[in-house]
């Protein structure tokens, strides 16, 4: 399993930029982030190439698919997200559906996220960009987050049928909201387009959860996945401790 840290909760005490060379000695060459407009991009871009880390994934804008008057703006917005994308050699890039709305019905909101999907489908197709729609929890982390299972990801990918847009699976979340994780996975592995992981309960040190990860990860490996695991876990210990006994493990 090819492992990507995430940026923004490793080394936080240095530079944003500066934290890909700290990564990469730790022994990693990969790295992500979360949204990208508050960030210096040519210097991310920069670092990256200097200490040969891939860019794995970042979040566009597209956070409230839910929300049909949002979708214009989204496909507005996807030329510069495309552009974020090139300049970081980045494949991937992370949707979210945003929270339920009180008093509509779930498949209505499904449906507008479909209808949001398919409109950012063939943008992402044209450019050679992968969206990955992120499953969360709803009962711990993120309070009213609609996408918090596998069946309702798996029903939206399939509808939307493009190959450049898929379902990021954390299994961190996943694993507090229905558990079973690793069938769930094999189950959709076909429309599953990037991982999370981190520690049950906290959301910590992964091999200190009660999630057995390396089991997890060589069932994914031995099912053909080629993509990468994103580590993104808050870290109990020192940040270069944690991210060397992480890889260590799961080596």
């Amino acid at each position: 399993m090819k492992l990507s840290p995430c940026l923004e909760l490793f080394f936080k005490e240095l530079p944003f930029a500066d934290r890909i060379a700290a990564v990469a000695d730790c022994g990693y060459s990969a790295g992500e982030f979360w949204g990208y407009a508050n960030k210096d991009i040519a210097a991310i871009a920069a670092a990256a190439e200097k200490h040969k880390v891939a860019i794995t994934s970042f979040t566009g804008s597209c956070n409230n698919l839910i929300d049909r008057s949002q979708h214009d703006k989204y496909v507005a917005d996807f030329p510069e997200t495309v552009e974020v994308a090139k300049r970081l050699n980045c494949r991937t890039v992370i949707a979210l559906t945003g929270n339920v709305v009180p008093g509509r019905t779930r498949c209505d909101m499904s449906k507008a996220v479909i209808e949001g999907l398919r409109r950012l489908a063939p943008l992402a197709e044209k450019a050679g960009i992968t969206l990955v729609l992120e499953l969360l929890n709803s009962a711990v982390n993120h309070p009213g987050y609609f996408l918090d299972n596998s069946e309702d990801m798996a029903a939206i990918l399939r509808a939307v049928n493009s190959p450049n847009v898929k379902g990021l699976y954390d299994i961190y979340h996943a694993g507090i909201m229905e558990g079973n994780v690793t069938e769930k996975i094999l189950t959709n592995l076909d429309i599953i387009g990037h991982f999370h992981a981190a520690g049950i309960p906290g959301r910590h040190e992964m091999k200190n959860g009660e999630q057995n990860y390396p089991f997890i990860c060589r069932k994914i490996d031995e099912a053909g996945y080629t993509g990468y695991l994103g580590l993104e876990y808050i870290p109990l210990k020192d940040s270069r401790s944690s991210l060397i006994e992480t890889r260590e493990w799961l080596a």
